[in-house]
């Protein structure tokens, strides 16, 4: 006989739709702020599940927006230090906060002017649909510490489909270059799924893609 899981069952917790959340707080995305919400809860699931097991891990996620990919990370067990500027979007997190006591930690503030080592005392995996307009900084800022091995565990991001490819170019190919090779120097690149621009509100122009670093 397999040994029984003693572990209590994570309590499901019943939450509002995104749409709901977005019009009740009148979130519309803004284009100064690169923002384009995911909506689709089954999607936003699985990438929560890319990084792996995160069941008592600590994450930091980039751009939360009303939250809809930190409900997926919340309800894999996650820890979650979400850094949010657009001050709108707090009352609607202020709400999954108290939905899932003591599991979200909400900073106001530009995540490019975060000390993210201030953050967590041990390791952290970074979870994030990207703000368009910062992905690449921060990605760079990323890949690019003096310290090695990098506090951060892995980075599961979503990019445009075009700086995605280009992440995880081979050398010789078309789209090889300086991404490809910061990604690539010290760490392992690849595409884990791909999202079509219709899954967004508003949806934007390009496709977009998951890349997970390790």
């Amino acid at each position: 006989y397999g040994r029984r899981d003693r572990r209590a069952p994570r309590r499901r917790v019943t939450l509002p739709p995104l749409r709901d959340v977005i019009a009740r707080h009148g979130l519309s995305a803004s284009k100064a702020l690169g923002q384009n919400f995911l909506l689709d809860e089954q999607l936003l699931d699985r990438i929560a599940a890319v990084p792996g097991n995160l069941d008592g891990a600590e994450v930091l996620e980039v751009g939360p927006g009303p939250g809809g990919l930190t409900r997926a990370l919340l309800r894999a067990g996650a820890h979650v230090t979400a850094v949010e500027m657009d001050r709108r979007c707090l009352p609607a997190l202020a709400e999954l906060a108290d939905a899932f006591p003591g599991k979200l930690r909400v900073i106001e503030g530009d995540a490019m002017k975060i000390d993210e080592a201030a953050l967590f005392a041990g390791p952290y995996h970074v979870v994030a649909n990207l703000p368009y307009n910062v992905g690449t900084a921060l990605l760079i800022s990323w890949l690019s510490g003096e310290q090695w091995p990098p506090r951060w565990h892995s980075l599961t991001l979503m990019f445009q489909q075009e700086v995605a490819q280009r992440i995880v170019a081979q050398p010789g190919s078309g789209t090889y270059g300086r991404l490809s090779v910061l990604a690539q120097w010290r760490s392992a690149a690849r595409i884990a799924m791909k999202v079509h621009r219709s899954a967004f509100t508003p949806p934007p122009k390009v496709m977009s893609a998951i890349v997970q670093i390790l």
